[in-house]
């Protein structure tokens, strides 16, 4: 059965790369990682493993759970859901449908590879930097004139960016409003950002350069959706980039 993409609904979490869906699946089989398994209510969760990956016929094999009972509920209602922690990031996924099997001999569950994983970074303060070769900028009003920072990191509630010429005189607090950020592989998004910090950005020269931290201000959802989507984005090509995919 190949994979399948489900459009309903957006959710900028959302995996649907065959490749990172597979890469993630192998690293959870191969690190024997745990998976909470239920039927839709994780309060009535079992822990089980995943045991095998027949990627000829993109099957998952699941380790049964100890009861039955629960084995056949979830083969009854054709559909099982799955937690992970893979390198300290949440995995969410569903298998369906679901039916009973055995692997060496043992009883197991088996189901389809999942059309789509959601990957949940828990911290909203996670930050992910800005790429060197293709940085993300955001261009404030300044006494009229409109003037583009290198941002040096970014959140989903909000960036630090870098003022190398030292142009901008801000306390904290200060508002900048309709500030717009260029964001590589996204567009731009308007937002307001407000000063919550300074501090000095030292090369490896020994230069200081002021860096200012700022909060979103009153950010919208469509902005936090597209901003998050950068930082999924980015966060990904720096992975790839680590294991030597990219």
């Amino acid at each position: 059965m190949p994979h399948t993409h489900d459009n309903a609904g957006y959710d900028p979490y959302r995996i649907d790369s065959i490749q990172e869906i597979d890469q993630i699946l192998l690293q959870i089989l191969e690190q024997g990682i745990l998976l909470r398994m239920h039927g839709g209510n994780p309060q009535h969760a079992v822990i089980t493993t995943l045991i095998d990956i027949d990627f000829d016929s993109e099957t998952l094999i699941i380790d049964s759970a100890a009861q039955q009972t629960m084995n056949q509920q979830l083969v009854d209602r054709e559909q099982a859901f799955f937690e992970a922690v893979v390198d300290h990031v949440s995995i969410e996924f569903s298998v369906s449908p679901i039916s009973h099997t055995t692997y060496d001999q043992r009883p197991a569950l088996s189901g389809p590879i999942p059309h789509s994983l959601r990957r949940l970074q828990r911290r909203n303060s996670f930050r992910i930097q800005s790429s060197v070769t293709n940085p993300a900028t955001c261009t404030l009003m300044i006494k009229d004139d409109a003037i583009t920072f290198p941002i040096f990191d970014i959140s989903a509630s909000g960036l630090s960016f870098l003022d190398e010429k030292q142009i901008v005189e801000a306390h904290k607090g200060k508002i900048f409003a309709n500030t717009q950020l260029h964001l590589p592989g996204i567009g731009h998004v308007a937002v307001d950002l407000q000063i919550v910090r300074q501090q000095n950005h030292y090369l490896a020269s020994g230069k200081g350069i002021p860096r200012f931290g700022c909060a979103f201000f009153a950010l919208k959802g469509p902005e936090q959706i597209r901003i998050q989507n950068y930082i999924n984005q980015e966060e990904r090509a720096q992975i790839a980039k680590d294991r030597g995919l990219a």
